[in-house]
């Protein structure tokens, strides 16, 4: 497998990713426990990740085809644009005190506008970025070096909480984002071949829809995606109940815990590239999707911080396996023309989390979140075997 780094514009684009990766995640355990200390509502903090959700469900099949269509450069500049100016008016309204429960809600929807289309158009990319010989080398390191920041951000995201206070880390992220703009615009990616003026944008998705549905092996590694993300991922969108509530471990705790999911993710992703030359990709999916309702279901009822820690490393692992393996196959066996509409499609799997953490925090009201938690992953263990 070749070393995607040697390649000069991959090694940028990834640089610049990694400060914003960073910054986001930072961002994400920022607002998590804002809206937590503000409302102490579980379902409030679903209701923030479901704001986000709709226009990933909707509107990430459109964006797949305007990212086959349009330059893809100028597209990620002008969202990240974007984005830091929401991010900066967040940091104002918690550094002025001003901020309030629906403000997070306008903002939350704004940015779930622009973030899907900026997932898909990233994600379309790096196969521009190097050969067809270091592509699964791209995705691995790719999707490492991604979850190391998860293992940073949100570390880094609890300590800053308490030493510099909630508003300081929406600016540093403002500055992440500087990161990947300024690393954009010293590459050069390929301009489009192939002219597509004779079809519409809906007949585009239905063309990528049906391919995608003609071929079984990308049928089955986008239902597992999905459902996996309804019903079991967004078990760390309450990640702050646990902190405050159960293990009574507070923001710095908080980082722990996605810190530790995280790090399992980096695990698997370094197996991944130790092992990458396994070739039954499909069983080895599988068997992570199992492992993941098992480490879930272990997690949601563990009261001791070494034990739920250790098992979100393991769902950190069994989660990052079957998402690359699943990335990899689809880049694979999805020709350029398709691209973009395939990751469109895939990446309706963010709405999905959206969608399905509201739905566990309207359960986890009424029965408790471990209980919604354990339900959720147990019900997708069930749906997928």
């Amino acid at each position: 497998m070749a070393n995607a780094l040697k390649h000069r514009d991959y090694r940028v684009f990834f640089t610049g990713s990694m400060f914003s990766r960073i910054g986001e995640d930072m961002q994400e355990v920022a607002e998590d426990w804002l809206v937590y200390v503000m409302t102490g509502s579980p379902f409030l903090l679903g209701l923030v990740a479901f704001c986000k959700g709709p226009s990933r469900v909707l509107l990430a099949p459109v964006f797949g085809a305007v990212a086959d269509r349009l330059d893809r450069k100028k597209i990620m500049i002008s969202t990240y644009l974007f984005q830091m100016v929401l991010v900066l008016i967040y940091g104002s309204l918690v550094a002025s005190e001003l901020i309030a429960f629906w403000h997070i809600l306008i903002l939350a929807i704004l940015d779930g506008l622009v973030a899907p289309l900026n997932r898909v158009t990233r994600q379309t990319v790096i196969p521009d970025l190097v050969p067809k010989d270091s592509l699964v080398s791209a995705i691995s390191i790719n999707s490492v070096g991604n979850n190391a920041c998860q293992v940073i951000g949100p570390l880094v995201g609890g300590l800053l909480i308490v030493w510099l206070g909630i508003a300081a880390i929406f600016f540093i992220n403002a500055v992440g984002f500087c990161g990947i703009i300024l690393s954009l615009l010293s590459i050069v990616l390929p301009r489009r071949t192939r002219e597509r003026a004779d079809q519409n944008i809906r007949k585009d998705i239905v063309e990528g829809a049906r391919y995608i549905w003609n071929h079984a092996l990308l049928l089955e590694v986008m239902s597992i995606q999905l459902f996996s993300f309804f019903l079991a991922l967004p078990f760390n969108r309450f990640f702050p109940v646990y902190a405050k509530e159960i293990l009574n471990i507070g923001p710095t705790g908080l980082g722990l815990l996605r810190g530790s999911f995280a790090a399992g993710n980096v695990l698997g992703g370094m197996g991944l590239i130790v092992f990458g030359g396994l070739k039954n990709h499909l069983g080895l999916l599988r068997v992570a999707s199992f492992a993941l309702t098992v480490c879930l279901v272990l997690f949601s009822h563990s009261f001791w911080v070494p034990l739920s820690v250790a098992s979100l490393v393991l769902t950190g692992i069994a989660t990052m396996v079957f998402r690359s393996i699943g990335l990899s196959l689809i880049h694979l066996n999805v020709p350029d023309e398709f691209r973009g509409r395939a990751m469109g499609l895939y990446n309706m799997e963010l709405g999905f989390r959206s969608v399905g953490a509201l739905l566990l925090g309207a359960v986890g009201t009424v029965a408790g979140i471990p209980a919604a938690v354990a339900a959720g992953s147990a019900l997708f263990g069930l749906i997928r075997f």
